[in-house]
């Protein structure tokens, strides 16, 4: 995805003064009111995470834990739990390492797992499960976010009747697909296959990363999506806005105990409260804000499609990014001046007028209609 990135993000806020506190303003525990249009979360600035830590602080206060156990962490992983309507929850620092111990644990002594071609555990996790859990990754699909479940059966099939007895213990499902701009997993595909696993004794992972920006597009509540799935990973930072971390969610029987892993793979951090701290300060309430900020964007997109200069399409079964054309203008210039009102737009992709525009909370700072006025007043 062509898009800043958020070290570059962070430098043009710092650079742009409109955007910046004043000696007669000074800075407070809201984070600069600019409109991000890439992205999932707020981009919190360092300065930023340490107010809204402030602020935990001095309203609520924040308990410690003790190298993830306990205190304001223990209740992260009971609320997101309840959330997502598992047993148990546990803190991971990253996503990586949530997403291999889940597979870990849930393949047992059958190694083979399969996964979709275009996954991040499959792509970009250093082949972690093969080199340190010595699974065997299966890839699936490769054209779309979607695997079928006549493919799931055909592997299936083809490992039971091998010369070697090699069945297949575990299979993941990643939706929305970041290597496919944003696309979801089929949810009747999902729920068939699922079934079909449950059936057949293969366990089923959920890599729900941006599982609550599928959630804001179809309207289907994470806990219904997770209710599919043994276990499920959520991140933390990429949208509630905490400088790291992930949460696994599953049966009991499952999650309890995985501490004792989660530490074997250097994974016990010694204080994980900000973390914890931050993700529940902006968990509360998130799924109504982020629906308010898909209402204002399809708003916004309708006003855009009926001027000439622009023309805005969803992703096939998209979830919160969408492709929009501007025409009459130099791309470039179109950024800068988009820039001076506090509007910071990913950049062109391919040097054409064409861009990726993401839905976030960061939305929610503005209106439709005065948005769309911005956009105009740009070309």
């Amino acid at each position: 995805m062509q898009e800043p990135s958020r070290r570059s993000f962070l430098k043009l806020v710092a650079a742009t003064p409109l955007l910046s506190a004043t000696p007669e303003t000074p800075s407070t525990t809201a984070p600069v009111k600019l409109v991000k249009l890439f992205g999932d979360g707020l981009g919190l600035s360092p300065s930023e995470s340490v107010d809204v830590l402030t602020k935990i602080v001095t309203t609520s206060g924040i308990e410690e834990d003790d190298y993830s156990r306990g205190g304001v962490v223990e209740e992260l992983e009971e609320k997101m739990a309840a959330a997502l309507g598992k047993e148990r929850a546990i803190y991971f620092a990253t996503g990586t390492l949530a997403n291999h111990v889940a597979v870990r644990v849930l393949a047992g002594d059958q190694p083979r797992v399969l996964v979709p071609d275009d996954s991040h555990i499959y792509n970009d996790s250093g082949d972690c499960a093969q080199q340190l859990s010595q699974l065997n990754l299966v890839p699936l699909a490769s054209e779309t976010a979607t695997f079928t479940l006549e493919q799931v059966q055909e592997v299936v099939e083809r490992t039971g009747t091998g010369r070697v007895a090699t069945g297949v213990g575990a299979l993941v499902i990643e939706s929305p697909v970041r290597r496919k701009l944003g696309e979801m997993f089929d949810y009747e595909e999902m729920k068939r296959i699922c079934a079909f696993a449950r059936e057949n004794s293969i366990k089923t992972h959920l890599d729900g990363a941006r599982l609550y920006m599928a959630s804001g597009a179809t309207g289907i509540s994470p806990r219904e999506y997770a209710s599919h799935f043994d276990t499920v990973y959520v991140s933390l930072w990429k949208y509630f806005n905490a400088a790291s971390g992930a949460i696994l969610a599953g049966p009991k029987e499952v999650i309890d105990g995985l501490y004792h892993m989660r530490r074997m793979f250097g994974g016990a951090l010694p204080a994980a409260w900000p973390f914890a701290a931050v993700t529940l300060h902006y968990f509360e309430g998130f799924e109504a804000e982020f629906g308010v900020a898909m209402q204002t964007a399809k708003k916004f997109f309708s006003l855009l499609n009926g001027e000439r200069s622009f023309a805005v399409r969803p992703m096939r079964n998209g979830s919160n990014i969408f492709r929009m054309t501007v025409r009459d203008t130099d791309p470039g210039r179109f950024r800068e001046k988009l820039r001076a009102h506090g509007v910071f737009l990913s950049p062109p992709r391919g040097g054409s007028g064409e861009f990726l525009v993401t839905v976030n909370a960061t939305w929610n700072r503005t209106d439709a209609e005065t948005l769309a006025e911005t956009f105009k007043a740009s070309i």
